[in-house]
């Protein structure tokens, strides 16, 4: 080998070697200045998975997957990054939620299929377990936390008086928590789930809302056909710092069945028995006060432009206590629309309830009215991955050169924004307030077993 030909490899090799950042760079700095430009950021991906940029290439492409839903090529393109990744967990994750997304065209399902068919004949993988831990803080500010009343007025003994100064109309509340899944993939259409969680909830200024609350359950997931079921069981345990500590115990299912393409039916039910602790003070209220609550549901949704989704639903709920004021019989009718958004999920939500109870709390409040409430219950809700948010999250790893740290964290965090307003009128007029809260949600996945 010659000695200039020996100075050319090297001179090469130090040219690609430089060159490459750079073009990625200048690559990078065409999609800020264009988003949603389909050609750029398809380009940008390609040349992130030539130098081994995985993770960016993945990022870009979930990214153009929220903006352009029905593409079979983003979608597959996808696929195929993840199985380059060797992320099992992830991909029979991505599969799962592109099939079951109302959004997926049924090309791209076809393909889908074909490709899980291939895989099964080359590899036939055993089941395999999959687990996560999930770290949340919500932050909740509330209007009317202490449900002042609409006429600033309390009922007691029949007569009606002042709502009492000490209480507390504005403060916030704070949540932090923890929740670990552990579940294994039976086979292709069939998973099962193991879930433990705790949360810390704090209050700014009062105490009724402090407590901690330990969580525990089941569910096991089947898809046979058009149809989809997931039934479940669960446990919640609730330490009060200024009410008496209750736990709960519940089995239910939520399930749908996809007509086509555009149009499913979900229907669900549930069984909740609560007990409350029985304390020296208070053994005849908590006896009061324990109930099982049974529950209802059945729900249309459409889809259409492939990135709206209109939804309908009427419920039932049956409230049944030892004493007939805590006791009630409620029908409810929701309507909602979601639309898929490049940063994220937005919906709008509506729901109408009418509990009517079945006795008088003629011991404290009034011995002749009947209670019956009105409520009615609007929210809206914007979600999703960090990253759609804040799309210039890989320039600031640049930045700070942390594109390693960056590129683990992009994909794995989660935040939601809502905003509640809940109106209630009641025949008594203790139960008539009006309350609204605002909450901040940020979540943090760590990937446990890919």
């Amino acid at each position: 080998m010659s000695q200039n030909f020996k100075k050319l490899i090297v001179f090469l090799s130090l040219s690609i070697f430089c060159i490459k950042p750079s073009i990625a760079e200048i690559t990078f700095q065409e999609i800020l200045e264009n988003p949603a430009d389909l050609k750029i950021n398809l380009k940008y991906a390609t040349e992130q998975e030539a130098i081994g940029r995985y993770k960016a290439t993945l990022s870009t492409l979930e990214r153009l997957s929220m903006l352009y839903p029905v593409n079979t090529d983003i979608k597959l393109y996808l696929i195929s990054i993840l199985l380059k990744m060797d992320s099992v967990a992830k991909l029979q994750l991505m599969i799962e939620t592109m099939l079951q997304d109302p959004n997926t065209s049924q090309e791209t399902r076809d393909y889908i299929a074909e490709i899980l068919k291939t895989i099964r004949e080359q590899s036939n993988p055993k089941p395999k377990w999959f687990a996560h831990l999930d770290l949340s803080y919500t932050q909740t500010d509330n209007s009317n936390i202490d449900g002042y009343t609409k006429s600033n007025k309390l009922l007691g003994k029949s007569q009606s008086g002042p709502f009492p100064n000490n209480l507390i109309r504005y403060d916030k509340t704070y949540v932090r928590g923890s929740s670990l899944t552990i579940g294994k993939n039976i086979d292709e259409t069939s998973a099962i789930s193991f879930n433990a969680g705790l949360k810390i909830n704090t209050q700014n200024k009062g105490d009724t809302f402090v407590n901690d609350l330990a969580s525990s359950s089941v569910s096991y997931s089947k898809i046979f056909g058009k149809n989809y079921f997931i039934p479940y069981a669960f446990y919640t345990r609730t330490n009060e710092r200024s009410e008496d500590d209750l736990n709960s115990r519940g089995i239910g299912f939520n399930n749908t069945y996809n007509i086509n393409q555009n149009n499913s039916i979900s229907y669900s039910s549930s069984f909740i028995s609560t007990k409350y602790d029985e304390k020296a003070s208070t053994i005849a209220v908590s006896d009061d006060k324990n109930n099982d609550t049974s529950t209802g549901s059945l729900g249309y949704n459409y889809t259409f432009s492939d990135v709206n989704l209109i939804s309908s639903k009427i419920s039932y709920t049956r409230k049944d206590a030892k004493i007939g004021y805590n006791s009630y019989d409620g029908p409810g009718l929701n309507i909602g629309f979601t639309r898929v958004l490049p940063f994220g999920i937005l919906k709008l939500d509506k729901t109408y309830q009418t509990n009517s109870y079945r006795g008088k709390n003629t011991k404290t409040i009034h011995s002749v009215i009947n209670r019956k409430d009105e409520i009615e219950t609007s929210q809206i809700q914007l979600s999703g991955r960090l990253t759609q948010v804040i799309p210039h999250i890989q320039l600031l790893g640049r930045i700070t050169k942390l594109i390693p740290v960056i590129n683990k964290l992009e994909g794995d965090i989660f935040y939601s924004i809502k905003y509640v307003e809940i109106d209630s009128e009641s025949t008594l007029l203790n139960n008539s307030a009006i309350r609204k809260n605002t909450s901040f949600n940020i979540i943090k996945r760590f990937s446990l077993n890919e």
